[in-house]
Parts: C-alpha cells; sequence; structure tokens
C-alpha cells in the first residue's frame, strides 16, 4: 500500500517538473505543455471589470467595461462572459467581449453588454473567462 502511494507521488512530482498538466484529449496530436505550472495562474486573473453601468440611449441597456492583460509569456486569446444582476443577485441578461491575440505583456479595453434593460441595483460579475 505504502509503495502505491509513494508510486503516485513521485509521478506527481515527475508531472509538475516536466510541465504536463494532464488535461490534454490524449487524439489531438497537440503535444505542447502550458507555458506555466497548472493552477499557477487562472485566466479570471487577467480580467477586471473597470466599470458596470447603463448605456445612455434610450434603452438603458446594462454595459461592463473590462481590462484585459496577459500575464502569459505567448499570444492568448480571450473570450468572458458577464453577468449582469439585480441588487438581490437575480441574473437580468449576460454579456461577452472577445479579444483575439493579445501579445504576450499586452493590454486591451473591451465592453460587454447585455440586451435587456439594466435592474435596480444592477451589478456586473465575471461569470466565465475562456483562455485559448
Amino acid at each position: 500500500m505504502r509503495t502505491r502511494i509513494w508510486l503516485a507521488a513521485m509521478a506527481a512530482a515527475a508531472a509538475v517538473l516536466t510541465g504536463c498538466t494532464g488535461t490534454g484529449s490524449g487524439g489531438s496530436g497537440d503535444t505542447k505543455a502550458e507555458s506555466k505550472p497548472a493552477g499557477v495562474d487562472k485566466p479570471e486573473d487577467d480580467v477586471k471589470i473597470t466599470k458596470c453601468s447603463s448605456t445612455d440611449n434610450l434603452a438603458g441597456f446594462p454595459q461592463a467595461e473590462l481590462a484585459i492583460e496577459n500575464h502569459d509569456s505567448r499570444s492568448r486569446s480571450y473570450i468572458v462572459q458577464v453577468e449582469f444582476v439585480d441588487g438581490s443577485g437575480t441574473r437580468s441578461s449576460e454579456g461577452v467581449a472577445m479579444v483575439n491575440n493579445l501579445a504576450a505583456g499586452q493590454k486591451a479595453n473591451e465592453k460587454a453588454g447585455g440586451l435587456t434593460k439594466a435592474p435596480d441595483g444592477l451589478k456586473c460579475r465575471i461569470a466565465k473567462v475562456s483562455r485559448h
């Protein structure tokens, strides 16, 4: 029993040291290792909401202004999903912002907008960030 636990621990340590994340699909042919060990830098760490408001036009749609900074060592693309909620936390709509090929260390400002009238007590929340 101890031998199995020790072997599993050694295999996990070897995977970390070689940059293997174990998240590949196995058959895709993609053998590139991540530039950072898993868990060190989450995609959500690259995105901040800088402003949450409703648009100035008559519709009054909710809008989140986002600051995206690529902290990775290579070019990345981002898809950011934002939720717009009322004062009680009930979701009223959602919006998406996308940035393609953001260079390492580069920053971008984007907007995500909802398609329903902004609720009372509007709050913006990042629901999901995908980094590719």
